[in-house]
């Protein structure tokens, strides 16, 4: 909190734009090798950064509950889709890793894969994030 500000909805776009970003350098990866290494390093700040707003959820709990009357149920999904997507791109991140010095694409597609789920639940998190906001429009 910040003069009974919760940080959250500040530090929530680091994540979102450097995951989503991750998974197309991800993409490019498979034909430019190079990319690996940008690819790695970006998804680690995602992931740094993605534990930073997730931690700072707690305090936007309360702010939500007291001034915006969202439902307790709505809360608890989109921090479960938060933490649903931060393990989907620690897989990815794990196995990117593996492929980083691998002859083959094997993990590099299966990281891929894993990405593109966190990014499909990413969104997700991000909508129901909305909707604790701004309601069901």
């Amino acid at each position: 909190m910040l003069n009974g500000v919760p940080l959250h909805p500040l530090l929530v776009h680091a994540p979102i734009g450097l995951l989503l970003f991750a998974t197309v350098l991800i993409l490019f990866s498979l034909k430019w090798v190079q990319a690996r290494l940008f690819a790695l390093a970006t998804i680690a700040a995602g992931l740094l950064s993605g534990v930073a707003a997730y931690l700072s959820g707690d305090g936007a709990e309360e702010f939500a509950e007291a001034n915006l009357n969202a439902s307790e149920m709505l809360i608890e999904d989109h921090e479960h889709f938060a933490l649903f997507s931060l393990v989907s791109f620690g897989v990815a991140f794990v196995l990117l890793l593996l492929g980083y010095r691998a002859k083959g694409k094997l993990f590099v597609v299966l990281s891929l894969i894993a990405a593109l789920i966190g990014s499909g639940l990413l969104a997700y998190t991000g909508h129901l994030g909305g909707q604790i906001v701004y309601g069901n429009f």
